[in-house]
């Protein structure tokens, strides 16, 4: 055998041996759980996260009665929608191989927001405490912009209905000062503050103004809600 002809059968082993090894490095079974982590993991990589929230990011499980795919080349990962997703998102995995098999995986994607929860059930008229009170994270679509993220907020202030276990607990449903509490009421002016104590005639929340009676004068004033169980005038 001529020296020309050794050196092209040595290339075209050596090319064959090649492609051989490759389809055996890419080469990979894909079983119904392995497609949907590969259409999740695509879409939380493509998916930013904000600072006041989480992401719950999955897939709707595929049909079990679907067969192993096997695939001699990278899977071709693809999606016609762009970031920031919809709540459901259709991911198209695709093998180019001789098999040639498309399989479309839906990925479900969920905002979740912090809220504060009661950690039992809170009867009505209840006073809060910490204990009483617990965060979770819940989706987008069941957060009210009444609902509250920060206990503190809470602690001190009173319900006004009975809340059942794991309910988000917002605004509308406690008063920091409630009618017929003994408040503080503050006098402000731009040099001094004076301090009394009055009846507060309506239940108020941080920022609201109610109508409170001064224990001392009998006068009824309206001031702003302060804090739980404070109020503010303007002198």
């Amino acid at each position: 055998m001529s020296l020309l002809k050794k050196t092209k059968t040595c290339g075209f082993f050596s090319t064959m041996v090649y492609i051989l090894l490759s389809c055996e490095v890419y080469a990979q079974n894909y079983n119904n759980q392995a497609l949907e982590e590969v259409a999740r993991t695509y879409i939380a990589d493509l998916t930013a996260t904000k600072p006041d929230s989480k992401l719950q990011i999955s897939a709707i499980p595929l049909d079990a009665r679907l067969p192993t795919r096997y695939c001699e080349q990278p899977i071709d990962i693809s999606t016609n929608a762009s970031p920031p997703f919809n709540r459901q998102v259709t991911v198209q995995l695709k093998c180019d191989d001789l098999s040639g098999w498309t399989q479309y995986v839906h990925i479900r994607v969920e905002e979740l927001f912090p809220v504060i929860v009661s950690n039992s059930i809170i009867s009505k008229g209840e006073l809060l405490t910490e204990e009483h009170l617990k965060l979770e994270y819940r989706a987008k679509h069941f957060v009210r912009a009444s609902y509250i993220d920060d206990k503190t907020l809470l602690i001190g202030s009173r319900s006004k209905r009975t809340l059942r276990e794991g309910m988000p607990i917002g605004m509308h449903q406690i008063c920091m000062v409630c009618k017929g509490d003994i408040i503080n009421i503050y006098a402000k002016t731009a040099t001094l503050t004076i301090k009394t104590t009055g009846i507060a005639m309506q239940d108020g929340n941080i920022g609201e103004q109610i109508q409170v009676k001064n224990q001392k004068s009998g006068k009824i004033l309206s001031a702003r809600v302060k804090d739980v169980d404070s109020v503010e005038v303007n002198i």
